[in-house]
């Protein structure tokens, strides 16, 4: 099993630098860059999409053990929607800034209210998507509220976390982006290696019980660690602005605890379901989900750092 997961984590932390080298190689070198405009998530994004997909398959998957059926055909639907239009906006942003040279769209807060109202938005229509969807199928009474909360939930937790990743690449650079990454996966490694080797006492028993106090410390120095790095080393090597003491500490202890939220969400929804493993897409991991669960969290609190300038302030890229 720790075979299997250590392989399989480097083949995707490989994945991971490839996509993230070549979506930037494209956006800013590659094809015909003088001739044809390109935005940002050229590679990334369709990448996620299919993640995407297949995390909408795996909660979907959990609901239905739980006793709640949505329609399947407007869940896809709805999420991949969020996730579009959420990508859209922020185009337009780009494209407004580096075309029509609109220095008022420049990052900050007009960026960040633009992409949130399309999210909410998209939110909006999804949710909508799902009372159709209810409404076309229905036949009796019973079921139809139950249904329509799982759709709910989906949009919320997979289509309008996404839209925090997407902003912060979109917004802010593949620098952001990997900041979240680094450090939730940090701390994911942290607690697993702390855990396994002097973990003793229990922090939910009954929900997850390999989670473990000494666990969580490990995973919270790891995380820190990993912040650390990323802000105080890699992204000034490339002339980004450096992250004082405080910004990256905070940083860190702030995505790994949202990030230890995220990895028992995951987990109280497949004890609730009574359901071991989300799927088995990823040999040594388990489901889709077992890898953005603590992402997904996490996201929003990396996001509000970025936009509020406590790491890199003043910086777009």
């Amino acid at each position: 099993m720790l075979s299997r997961r250590l392989c399989f984590g480097t083949l995707i932390i490989a994945a991971v630098v490839g996509l993230s080298w070549l979506d930037v190689s494209i956006y800013r070198y590659g094809l015909a860059r003088d001739i044809v405009w390109l935005p940002k998530g050229i590679v990334l994004l369709p990448t996620y999409l299919i993640c995407l997909v297949f995390l909408t398959r795996e909660v979907l998957r959990l609901l239905n053990a739980a006793g709640l059926k949505p329609l399947a055909s407007s869940v896809y639907l709805g999420n991949l929607f969020i996730a579009i239009s959420c990508w859209i906006a922020n185009v337009i942003q780009q494209y407004n800034l580096e075309i029509l040279k609109n220095t008022t769209s420049k990052g900050g807060w007009e960026w960040a209210a633009t992409a949130s109202f399309t999210a909410l938005l998209a939110v909006a229509c999804g949710v909508i998507l799902a009372f159709a969807a209810e409404m076309r199928r229905y036949s009796h009474p019973g079921g139809v509220m139950i249904n329509l909360a799982g759709a709910v939930f989906t949009f919320a937790y997979l289509g309008l976390f996404s839209c925090f990743m997407i902003q912060l690449h979109m917004a802010y650079g593949i620098g952001a982006i990997l900041s979240l990454v680094v450090v939730t996966k940090m701390c994911d490694t942290g607690a697993f290696t702390f855990g396994k080797l002097i973990g003793r006492y229990r922090i939910t028993p009954s929900l997850s019980p390999g989670k473990t106090l000494e666990g969580a410390i490990g995973g919270i120095l790891f995380a820190c660690a990993g912040s650390w790095f990323w802000f105080d080393a890699v992204l000034p090597y490339f002339d980004k602005t450096p992250t004082p003491f405080l910004g990256w500490m905070a940083f860190g202890l702030a995505v790994a605890l949202t990030g230890m939220v995220g990895d028992l969400a995951g987990s109280l929804i497949k004890r609730d379901s009574l359901v071991k493993d989300s799927g088995h897409a990823v040999p040594g991991f388990g489901g889709v989900l077992d890898i953005f669960d603590s992402l997904l969290v996490a996201a929003p609190v990396a996001y509000v750092f970025w936009v509020f300038g406590f790491v890199c302030p003043g910086k777009n890229f």
